[in-house]
């Protein structure tokens, strides 16, 4: 569903596309006087683009057409609302398949020029994009962002990236790999624990007590996290807020335990995410234990937001 808000008509509106490896989100946006983005609408959906990749190399013929799909219709919001400035970027998903070309030439068809950025970029744009957001911009901070195809962890120093690393802990991929059942068994939540905590172990950030800084996470599975903490449906603000570490500890072990059907009935719940829910409720819960953090902080900024803000204030 469309979010939307109330902002000057006659304000320069960009749009921009952010294709990831499980979700595809479109964000129209204004500057207002103070400078900050003011939302004209943001769309997202479940597309599941990087089905198979990583095992397979290639996008499957059904994740194109899911992905083109959702591309035609972002494509005649657009031209619908006569957007001044437009950019469509891709992630993980994109990066690693071989035939990428493919559908990048088949999106150009719908009037979508897409860019493939590669983990640099994505990091710089998710940092922005959380602080865009209202999340906080503290003097130094881990951020975050939890993907469909890689995890993206961005060390800050007064809202620029200092350090970062790109793991292959993407739910889609970590679920294809080691969560293949619904409920899910304890010994493969335990060896997708145990993937995810030995690429932690390489990722070596110098001079840093990680305990003393601020963890802020982004992507669907940290907002999720926090309403299923609140009991309250997905769609508010919540960015600035925090989650207890403890909720991850309970919910890896509550979400394996229950089915396909259960999984959807919970408050809040985005249907679609059923399966790779719990592999971004282990990585966050992974991330936390490694950092010896005892709570979270909560952003709904990323990519999108941080390329919003690049098209509207040029050279800023």
């Amino acid at each position: 569903m469309p979010e939307r808000s109330c902002a000057d008509p006659s304000a320069p509106l960009a749009a921009v596309v952010d294709l990831g490896t499980n979700a595809a989100r479109l964000a129209l946006a204004t500057l207002d006087d103070a400078g900050r983005l003011e939302s004209r609408g943001r769309w997202r959906e479940l597309i599941r683009l990087g089905e198979g990749v990583r095992e397979i190399g290639l996008l499957s013929e059904s994740a194109m057409e899911r992905g083109l799909a959702c591309l035609a219709r972002f494509a005649q919001i657009i031209q619908e609302h006569r957007v001044h400035l437009v950019d469509a970027v891709a992630t993980s998903a994109l990066r690693e398949a071989r035939n990428a070309d493919v559908f990048i030439e088949r999106a150009l068809q719908l009037g979508i020029a897409m860019r493939v950025i590669p983990a640099e970029e994505e990091a710089r744009l998710a940092l922005a994009g959380v602080f865009a957001g209202g999340a906080g911009r503290p003097g130094r901070a881990l951020v975050f962002d939890v993907g469909g195809g890689s995890l993206e962890i961005i060390l800050s120093g007064s809202g620029e990236v200092r350090e970062m690393a790109s793991l292959p802990a993407g739910v889609v991929y970590l679920t294809e790999r080691y969560l293949k059942t619904m409920p899910t068994p304890d010994e493969q939540v335990q060896a997708c624990s145990e993937a995810v905590d030995a690429m932690l172990m390489k990722v070596d950030f110098a001079d840093v007590e990680l305990a003393e800084i601020s963890f802020i996470g982004c992507g669907g599975v940290v907002a999720l996290a926090w309403f299923l903490t609140e009991g309250a449906p997905q769609g508010g603000r919540v960015d600035g807020l925090s989650v207890p570490g403890s909720f991850f500890d309970e919910w890896v072990d509550r979400f394996a335990g229950l089915t396909y059907e259960q999984r959807r009935e919970l408050p809040g719940f985005e249907a679609g995410r059923e399966d790779v829910a719990l592999a971004g409720l282990i990585v966050v819960r992974a991330l936390l234990r490694w950092g010896g953090k005892k709570d979270l902080g909560v952003s709904t900024g990323g990519v999108r937001e941080g390329r919003l803000l690049e098209l509207l204030r040029p050279g800023a």
